[in-house]
């Protein structure tokens, strides 16, 4: 009997844990007919590649940014938000005497504020940069996505200064830029200037570097998406007598709409991480002319021993990069182009 009642026990057991795996499937989305087991198999590696030298590291950082670390002890002092709160201090926006007050001096200002004098460094940046990679790479693969001679030739030259590294590129741009560099060197006398070394233009010099490399990258997207539109919608519209401008307007354009959004998405991830080209242009001058966001972070936290300090800083820029990213998603026109 109680072999018997151990045995009906162990049944109930076996068949509950069925219902409740068979519930948590349902809840995942999991299908029976799935071959879940070879799937996991083939994305195992890659979450633990990624759980080891991505989020570990990441959780780590925050960690670490609730402290006052020091790299040499290999431990840190538990300080809760201070770190944020130093970073963050003294706030555009005060309030005193009942009233709310604009303090620009922190954006204008580095010895104000240094974190949002290298934000609205990154902010300029990216409003100038983004734009232009987007349109220029857009224009690039609408010419070369056309019959011309020549087209692999074309599309390699625009693409190479993908392939440079950006220390590369950022190299050659200073010597272009200089006093004595290229770029003056067909300008009359009155024209010539240190476009590398003065604040006024060195963060200009920055950007230019990055259309420069920016437009070749957007360009294969954009020609990917330009070679998925059926030539059918093409031929529909000049036989409705479609402009070429209407061509563009009502049927390219639209349907890129995915491509776009990818493209505009990545440009800004892109733009708010930019660092390596400013540390070899400039290393953040002159006069923290071209610090950004994320060259701050190494300087705060490699150059100057604060890992606390650059911890909190890198997740205040994420959080930003993912309130960007967030609302893009969420607001953007799920309706895809069907053909």
């Amino acid at each position: 009997m109680a072999t018997e009642s151990q045995q009906s026990r162990f049944a109930d057991v076996r068949t509950n844990l069925r219902r409740f795996l068979a519930a948590a499937k349902r809840r995942i989305g999991i299908r029976d007919d799935q071959n879940n087991l070879m799937g996991l198999a083939f994305v195992a590696p890659n979450i633990v590649v990624f759980s080891t030298f991505l989020l570990g590291p990441v959780l780590y950082a925050f960690y670490i940014s609730f402290q006052e670390w020091s790299i040499l002890a290999g431990a840190g002092q538990w300080v809760g938000l201070a770190n944020y709160f130093e970073v963050l201090q003294p706030l555009p926006l005060t309030y005193q005497s009942g009233s709310i007050v604009w303090q620009p001096k922190v954006f204008t200002d580095p010895s104000a504020s240094l974190w949002w004098y290298s934000l609205k460094n990154t902010f300029v940046y990216a409003i100038g940069t983004v734009p232009l990679q987007i349109f220029g790479g857009l224009a690039v693969a609408l010419m070369l996505d056309k019959r011309v001679r020549f087209k692999k030739t074309y599309r390699a030259a625009y693409f190479m200064p993908v392939m440079l590294s950006g220390a590369a590129s950022a190299v050659m741009w200073r010597w272009f830029l200089a006093g004595d560099g290229v770029i003056n060197g067909p300008l009359p006398s009155f024209l010539e200037h240190n476009w590398a070394g003065d604040p006024q233009t060195a963060l200009g010099g920055v950007m230019l570097m990055a259309i420069w490399g920016g437009i070749g990258s957007n360009m294969i997207f954009f020609l990917a998406g330009l070679q998925n539109i059926p030539e059918e919608l093409y031929e529909a519209a000049r036989i409705d007598g479609a402009s070429q401008w209407h061509r563009f307007r009502h049927v390219t354009w639209p349907s890129l709409g995915n491509t776009n959004f990818f493209v505009f998405v990545m440009a800004i991830i892109s733009a708010f991480q930019v660092f390596g080209i400013a540390l070899v242009f400039s290393q953040g001058g002159p006069i923290y002319s071209t610090t950004t966001t994320v060259l701050l972070i190494y300087q705060r936290a490699f150059e100057e021993g604060a890992f606390g300090e650059g911890a909190a800083m890198a997740f205040v820029l994420f959080l930003i990069i993912f309130t960007f990213s967030y609302y893009q998603y969420r607001y953007r026109d799920q309706a895809e182009v069907s053909y």
